[in-house]
């Protein structure tokens, strides 16, 4: 087998079986690739009758309890036969094949541990393929998506986004696969960074020439759990690495301070969001601000 996709389905089986249907369609690997859908829905909101109306052939169906975007990863890895391992979300479409380039990627490059493609928002504008590692300058979070627009990456100080991480399996193996403690967000930081240490050549590339379609889940920038779960993680992830946890946190309430502030000026609407929101991160997070 020469790729394996693991896709962790989260109920919204229609958007899954979207995605299925394009893999099927511009799979250029044919019986080379296996699709491994990890279930992590509510056990009455399960997606399998969607799996069942794919029509791809090398497909497994694992229902598993919720216990994070990793966990979930993992439990389809280590069913995996690829040499190099896919992980893509459910709302993931594909318009071109991508496969056969992205393995053969890895095949001539011994030293490729993780390779992004380009993704696109359904009107095929630039989406976000990765982002800046551990930003604490505001100037990266106003550049991020023109750099990803024009394809800018660099390795040194980015990550791909965990939509679509193409990795070399014996490496993500061999370093104890995904952090299962960090439930969603940082994981890819903290994979590719565990990747880079045992393997002191490994590289990491973006390949702006193949694209697909993201659709984004759709939650808003104020969706108070999406961003306390994003800052736990933040902060696991900069005590395990040793970073300046604290100096990240006072720096993301900052921006969010900030955007108040500009908001006030053009929608009281929002404003009152960013109040509500700067509240709820200081009830949660105060021994850290």
């Amino acid at each position: 087998m020469k790729i394996s996709l693991v896709i962790v389905a989260y109920k919204n089986g229609n958007i899954l079986l979207d995605c299925l249907n394009s893999i099927e369609k511009y799979n250029d690997l044919k019986d080379e690739l296996e699709v491994i859908v990890v279930d992590n829905s509510p056990v009455n909101e399960r997606v399998e009758s969607f799996v069942k109306q794919s029509s791809i052939q090398n497909i497994q169906y694992i229902p598993s309890d919720n216990k994070g975007f990793g966990a979930g990863n993992n439990v389809g890895a280590k069913v995996s036969q690829g040499e190099v391992i896919g992980f893509v979300n459910p709302d993931i479409v594909l318009i071109e094949p991508i496969f056969k380039q992205i393995y053969s990627d890895f095949k001539k490059n011994s030293n490729l541990a993780i390779e992004g493609i380009r993704l696109l928002k359904k009107n095929l504008s630039p989406g976000y393929s990765f982002y800046f590692e551990y930003n604490t300058k505001v100037w990266r979070n106003w550049t991020i998506k023109l750099w990803n627009k024009l394809g800018w990456f660099n390795e040194k100080n980015m990550f791909i986004t965990g939509a679509n991480l193409f990795v070399r399996k014996d490496m993500f193996m061999n370093v104890d696969m995904f952090d299962e403690n960090i439930f969603m967000y940082f994981e890819e930081s903290d994979v590719a960074s565990r990747i880079k240490n045992k393997y002191p050549h490994a590289e990491v590339k973006f390949n702006k020439g193949l694209k697909m379609i993201h659709l984004e889940g759709g939650c808003t920038d104020t969706s108070k759990e999406r961003i306390k779960m994003s800052w736990d993680s933040m902060i696991y992830y900069g005590k395990k690495n040793h970073l300046n946890y604290k100096k990240k946190v006072r720096f993301e309430y900052g921006y969010y301070k900030f955007k108040k502030c500009i908001f006030s000026l053009i929608s009281q609407s929002k404003k009152k969001e960013y109040t509500e929101l700067l509240e709820f991160l200081k009830q949660n997070f105060l021994e850290y601000l």
